[in-house]
This record gives C-alpha cells, structure tokens and sequence, in this order.
C-alpha cells in the first residue's frame, strides 16, 4: 500500500473541522448574546415604565397634599424622589404625638398616599418605597458621658419617625403590604435656606420627612424571579 506522501490534505480537512467548530461556536455565542441584550432591554424597558407609573403617583400625591392646605405639608423635589415636610411639632427632647389635630392630619395625609400607591398594580407597590425620615434640631442634651450625648439626637429622630409610622399603621399603610420603613438623621439635614429665627428655625427642623423613592433593585429583583 503506498502511503500518502502529501500531509496536506490532511491539514486541510483538520483546518475545515476547526472553523466549522468555530464557526458554530460563534453562532452560539451569538445567540446567546442576543437572548442576553434582548432581556437587558426588556428589563430596561419595564423600568422606564414603572419610573413613570411612578412619577405619575407622586404627582398625584403632591397635588392632593397641595389641595389639602390645613396639612401644612410641603411637597417637593429632592432629585427623582419626592419629598414631602410635615411639621409635626414636636416638644424638645420628645419623640411623642400627642396632639388630635395632628394625629387627624397624619391621617389624612397617610390616605392621601396610600390611595396613590394603590393605583399600582399589586406586583409594583413594593417597589415604590416610603421612608419616613426623623429630625432634630442642632441642640445637645446635656449628658456628662459623651457616649450618650452623641447618641441621643440619633435616637431620637429615629423614635420620632417611628412614632409617625406608628400613626400610619390605623390608615393601613404598613409593612410588608407596602414598603415603608423609618430611619433618623439627627441634625445632618436641616430644613434648607431657613431665614426665621434661630429659635424658630430650631422648632421647623424638629420634623419628620417623607421620602417617596423608586427602588431599583427592588425591581430588578421582582422582574428576575419572574423569569423576565
């Protein structure tokens, strides 16, 4: 038998295997790709639609809290969110609501929101969330142990915007039907440009905020366990 003395052939038959392998491989991945791209737009798409879904609630919320001026609430702008100023008046050093007016304020105000978030559909109320954000003023408690006096304006925006909360339970705005969570920041977000008194500027920051914020990851992690 002779032997094939030419190893070309071979080569070339090796050469077409490799870049039909390649080739099939690129197509792969390409597909892949594609499936990939084609679900980063999907998932971009929905959320430029609940942004504004969202938008449309939070304009919805500011114009009844606008209508409603025996509120004393003041909606505004604070980059995409919407927040919202309630000057509930608080006693130095207190954390307690004890007035009926502004607990009848409080819940107007909680039915205001609640009504607009319920204009979402079931799946999406979680993903705009509620914070109800504390203040205090710049004073300090005078405590002799640093400890405890760096701490007590911490606590006690925290227990202010927990008492709101607390409020916002009898109007059925609460967690986990809807997500709303309270949080303190002592005195590190004064009311902005306050041109009063010293004295009266200190009552306008002893207050609780609103925060209505579009939470991304949220989702984002709704739409991935949906399979989208």
């Amino acid at each position: 038998m002779r032997r094939r003395t030419n190893p070309w052939p071979a080569f070339v038959d090796l050469f077409s295997v490799l870049l039909t392998v390649t080739f099939a491989g690129f197509i792969m991945l390409s597909s892949a790709y594609e499936a990939e791209l084609a679900n980063v737009q999907k998932t971009e798409k929905e959320k430029k639609e609940f942004r504004e879904r969202a938008l449309a609630v939070k304009d919805k919320v500011k114009d009844a809290l606008n209508k409603d001026a025996s509120l004393g609430a003041s909606p505004r702008a604070c980059g995409d969110d919407l927040c919202i100023d309630l000057y509930v008046l608080f006693a130095l050093n207190d954390d307690k609501i004890t007035s009926d007016d502004e607990k009848v304020s409080l819940s107007r105000a909680c039915k205001y929101i609640k009504n607009a978030l319920d204009t979402l559909p079931a799946d999406e109320k979680k993903d705009l969330g509620l914070v109800v954000e504390g203040h205090t003023d710049s004073k300090q408690a005078n405590f002799p142990d640093l400890r405890e006096r760096e701490r007590f304006n911490w606590n006690l925006s925290a227990r202010r915007a927990s008492s709101v909360l607390y409020e916002f339970r009898g109007c059925g705005l609460h967690a986990p039907d809807y997500q709303i969570v309270a949080i303190g920041y002592s005195d590190t977000l004064p009311v902005p440009d306050c041109k009063e008194t010293p004295e009266k500027c200190d009552e306008r920051n002893r207050r609780t905020t609103l925060r209505l914020h579009a939470d991304t990851a949220q989702i984002e992690e709704r739409l991935n366990r949906s399979g989208r």
